[in-house]
Parts: structure tokens; C-alpha cells; sequence
């Protein structure tokens, strides 16, 4: 019976060494549990995302969300703005949403190799945008 409650006790611990000890013998290739953390991190970061534009859609500032959670070390501390932007500057993605949008438009979430943004337009001159945006990050 002593053994028994021994071994419903430690079990997890047991579990989690013998994943480890599989892991480094086969030398540090990718296991279906791992991939499985970084879909939940992908959709942890795009809900996240979600979050802080329907903050934004409510009324809250842009330029406050941006410099208190964007991840973006580019823009975050002047609060998610950028001035100047043309075509060719940045990643296809971005540029294809932001040059949709109207001025004061929203855009959708989006992804890129970056991670999850959504941008708002501040003005157009010709072929010049000024935006401001926030980046949540998938790691």
C-alpha cells in the first residue's frame, strides 16, 4: 500500500523525467509538445491583439495602449507612430493593410514574420502614410 501511495504521488514528476531523458536522447529534436506550446503562444499573442484593438474601438488611446504593451522597439515609445512610410519600407503584410486604410480607419489584426499588429492611419499624402500601430509578439 506504502508503494502505491509513492507512486500516485511522485507519477508527475516521474512523467515529466522520462519526457526530459526521451528528449536529450534523441537529441534535441522538435516533439509534438512543443509545437503544441507555440500554437497556444500564436493564439495567446493574436487574442491579445484582439484585446487592445477593441480597447481602441471603445475609445481608449492608441498612442497610450502602444507605449504601455507594443512590442515593437521601433515605434513603442512615441507611442506606436510612424511618419514617412512608402512602399518598399516595410514587410509586405503591413504594407498591404496600411495602405488599404482611410484615414482614422482601423485595420483588422494581421500577421506577420513579426508577429500580430493592427494599425491605424493617421493621414496620407500621396503616396505617404503616417500610422500608428501595436505589435504583440508570438514568443
Amino acid at each position: 500500500m506504502k508503494h502505491l501511495f509513492l507512486l500516485i504521488i511522485y507519477w508527475p514528476l516521474i512523467l515529466i523525467m522520462s519526457l526530459l531523458h526521451h528528449d536529450i536522447q534523441s537529441n534535441y529534436t522538435l516533439k509534438p509538445h512543443v509545437l503544441l506550446n507555440d500554437l497556444y503562444l500564436k493564439k495567446d499573442a493574436k487574442k491579445l491583439a484582439e484585446y487592445y484593438r477593441q480597447r481602441v474601438l471603445r475609445g481608449e488611446s492608441m498612442a497610450s495602449l502602444a507605449k504601455l504593451y507594443s512590442e515593437d522597439p521601433g515605434s513603442a515609445s512615441n507611442g506606436g507612430r510612424y511618419n514617412g512610410i512608402i512602399k518598399g519600407m516595410m514587410v509586405p503584410e503591413f504594407e498591404k493593410v496600411a495602405f488599404s486604410l482611410k484615414p482614422n480607419e482601423i485595420s483588422e489584426v494581421f500577421e506577420t514574420e513579426f508577429g500580430f499588429h493592427f494599425i491605424q492611419l493617421i493621414s496620407r499624402k500621396g503616396d505617404t502614410l503616417s500610422l500608428r500601430h501595436i505589435l504583440i509578439t508570438k514568443e
